[in-house]
C-alpha cells in the first residue's frame, strides 16, 4: 500500500512538473525580457532615423519581450564609440563609414540590419554659391568627421568636378542644427533632410543646389550595428529590435498624421508643417526599407566610394560583415515583401 502511495505522489509530482514546464515554455515573450542600449547617430534624431522611437511609443519593442533605452549622439563616430565601448549594445542610424572605419581598426562589428538605407538629403547653399563646384573656400557643416553628412558634399563635389580639399568642413550637428546654421549665415552649405530643407526656402537668400537621392542612388545613408559580441550574447534580443524596429517603419508609412505627434515630441523646436511635410514625403515614396535587408548592390558601390575617397583602405566583402538573417527573420514573421 505503501509502495502504491509512494508511486502516485513520483506521478503526481511529474505531472505537476510536466505542467509548469509547459507553462514556462508557453509564456509570452514579454514575460523574458531582455534589454538592449541603442546609440543613435545624430542628436536630435533626424526625422529620418525615427523608427526607434515609433516602435518604442507603440510598445512594439515590449511586444517582443524587450526593453529598449535609446541615447542620441551628436555623431556617428560618438555612436560608434559608446557601442565599442560598451555603453550601448547597438549603434543604430550610422553611417557606413564610421563603422568599417572601426573594423579596419580592430573592431569586430556587423551589420544586422538597414532600416534607412535610401538617402534624404538635399544640398542647401548660400544664393551666392551657384552649384556644387563652387564650394572652393567656402564652409560645409557636417554633423561630425567621417559621417554621412560630411561624406554626401564631399562626393557630390567630386562628381561635379570640383574640388573638396579646399572646402572647409565644421562641425556643427544634426539637421536641425544645419538648419539653423544656414539660416544663421554660420555657414555656406549643408546637406538636409527633406523636412528640414523645406524650411530653407522661406529665406530668399537660401537655395538647393543638389539632390543626394538623384546624385548618389546606390549610396547607403544609414545602417543598425552591433558587435560580434553582442550578437553572440543577445541573438534573441536583436531578433525582437529588429522586428520592433521594422514594425515602427511600417506604421509610420501607413500612419504619417500620428506619427507627427511622436516626432513633435522628439523634435520639438522643428515647426509642424515641416515634420508632416518630411513624414507625408516619406509615406507617399515608401521611404523606409520595411524589409529591413542592405543590398549587396548599395554595399559595393558606398564601399567602392569610400575606397576611392581614401575613408577606407581596402574594400571589405559584403558576406563578411552584412549578416541578413535578422531581417529575413523578421520578414518572415511580419510579412515585408522584399
Amino acid at each position: 500500500m505503501t509502495s502504491v502511495k509512494s508511486s502516485a505522489r513520483v506521478t503526481l509530482a511529474l505531472i505537476v512538473a510536466a505542467v509548469a514546464a509547459v507553462a514556462i515554455l508557453s509564456a509570452p515573450a514579454r514575460a523574458q525580457t531582455d534589454k538592449l542600449v541603442v546609440a543613435i547617430g545624430t542628436a536630435p534624431p533626424d526625422l529620418s532615423l525615427q523608427t526607434y522611437y515609433f516602435a518604442l511609443e507603440n510598445g512594439f519593442y515590449k511586444q517582443e519581450g524587450l526593453d529598449v533605452t535609446l541615447v542620441p549622439f551628436n555623431g556617428d563616430a560618438t555612436a560608434i564609440r559608446a557601442m565599442v565601448s560598451g555603453d550601448a549594445d547597438i549603434a543604430a542610424g550610422v553611417g557606413l563609414a564610421i563603422p568599417l572605419r572601426a573594423v579596419e581598426a580592430g573592431s569586430k562589428l556587423k551589420i544586422f540590419l538597414a532600416t534607412s538605407p535610401k538617402m534624404d538629403y538635399l544640398l542647401v547653399a548660400q544664393k551666392d554659391i551657384a552649384n556644387v563646384k563652387q564650394f572652393a573656400g567656402k564652409t560645409i557643416g557636417i554633423s561630425g568627421p567621417g559621417a554621412v553628412s560630411y561624406q554626401v558634399p564631399l562626393l557630390m563635389i567630386k562628381l561635379a568636378g570640383g574640388d573638396p580639399t579646399n572646402v572647409k568642413f565644421i562641425n556643427v550637428g544634426g539637421s536641425a542644427a544645419r538648419t539653423l546654421a544656414l539660416i544663421g549665415k554660420k555657414i555656406d552649405g549643408g546637406v538636409l533632410n527633406s523636412s528640414f530643407a523645406s524650411r530653407t526656402t522661406k529665406y530668399d537668400y537660401l537655395h538647393v543646389i543638389g539632390d543626394a537621392a538623384n546624385d548618389l542612388p546606390n549610396f547607403i545613408y544609414t545602417v543598425e550595428v552591433a558587435t560580434e559580441r553582442t550578437i553572440q550574447e543577445k541573438q534573441r534580443a536583436l531578433q525582437a529590435f529588429a522586428i520592433g524596429t521594422l514594425r515602427g517603419a511600417q506604421w509610420a508609412l501607413d500612419n504619417p498624421e500620428a506619427a507627427m505627434a511622436i516626432s513633435q515630441k522628439i523634435l520639438p523646436d522643428v515647426a509642424k508643417d515641416e515634420i508632416a511635410a518630411g513624414l507625408t514625403h516619406f509615406a507617399k515614396i515608401r521611404y523606409y526599407n520595411v524589409s529591413g535587408l542592405l543590398s549587396k548592390e548599395s554595399w559595393d558601390f558606398t564601399v567602392d566610394e569610400l575606397v576611392k575617397g581614401g575613408e577606407l583602405k581596402q574594400a571589405l566583402k559584403y558576406e563578411d560583415y552584412v549578416l541578413p538573417q535578422f531581417s529575413q527573420a523578421a520578414a518572415g514573421k511580419l510579412g515585408a515583401k522584399r
